[in-house]
């Protein structure tokens, strides 16, 4: 793992919940430490790397000068890691359109899976993960599923049904129909989401599946607040273009939600 801190709540924040994920998960972590002289996010990054060694985690401890940035892509680009922890700032509007989210270009550059830190310190119980019924969910849904262990938490398999059928020979009625619905019909939708909730189940997860009707960012926004989700797992699809141009659905859930984003490459 990696974890890229500054001298700022949030990468104090990211630090907190990295240790953490990586005291039950993580057999080698690197601290990227990019502070201005901030003695203060030293000192935590020292013991953090100091407890973690007597947890038996073999921890490397990196200053650095410069944009966390910027140096949390080239650091992720040097070390094949399994996930990079950083923390946001939670920019919107204007001020991150002038100003950048550093989130947003993390996530867009990092040959790795990120965890985005947001809002106040919490434990991570409730998993949200998104999935598109595709070949690329089984991937999101181990991924998350293997964190979602280490921390004891329970998982809800989330699919967006669209509320227009695709094609003439579609079946209208799935397009309205709850999850245990599509499970029982053995519609193409509920085949994949019992897969994906037995997979969960084999590695020990507390899961259930979930349905919800209309457009895909706003009802995976809408269920990310009204269920009270300490984290939404997400994946990432690949692209050329650059994080000024990014029209990727999980950079959209990135900016528009609250709770912390894992998003998996």
């Amino acid at each position: 793992m990696l974890l890229a801190v500054n001298d700022t709540p949030y990468g104090s924040r990211a630090l907190s919940v990295g240790a953490l994920l990586a005291q039950r998960a993580a057999s080698a972590v690197d601290i990227l430490l990019v502070a201005a002289g901030d003695e203060g996010i030293g000192l935590q990054a020292r013991q953090t790397a100091a407890d973690l060694e007597a947890a038996g985690i073999a921890v490397t401890l990196q200053p650095r000068a410069g944009r966390l940035a910027h140096e949390t892509v080239c650091q992720a680009r040097t070390v094949p890691y399994d996930l990079v922890v950083v923390g946001s700032r939670g920019r919107r509007g204007l001020n991150r359109l002038l100003l950048g989210s550093l989130a947003l270009h993390v996530v867009a550059h990092c040959p790795a899976s990120v965890l985005v830190v947001k809002g106040a310190a919490r434990s991570f119980d409730r998993f949200l993960i998104c999935s598109a019924a595709g070949p690329s969910s089984e991937h999101v849904i181990r991924f998350a599923g293997h964190l979602a262990r280490a921390l004891a938490a329970s998982a809800t398999v989330l699919h967006v049904m669209s509320q227009l059928p695709l094609c003439e020979t579609a079946a209208t009625d799935d397009l309205l129909a709850p999850a245990e619905e599509l499970i029982r019909r053995r519609s193409p939708e509920g085949v994949h989401l019992e897969r994906m909730v037995r997979l969960l189940h084999g590695v020990g997860v507390e899961a259930r599946a979930l349905v919800r009707h209309g457009l895909v960012l706003d009802e995976i926004v809408a269920e990310a607040r009204e269920g009270q989700h300490d984290l939404l797992a997400v994946g990432a699809h690949t692209t050329p273009i650059g994080e000024a141009l990014l029209e990727d659905l999980a950079a959209d859930i990135l900016l528009a939600v609250r709770s912390s984003v894992l998003v998996v490459r």
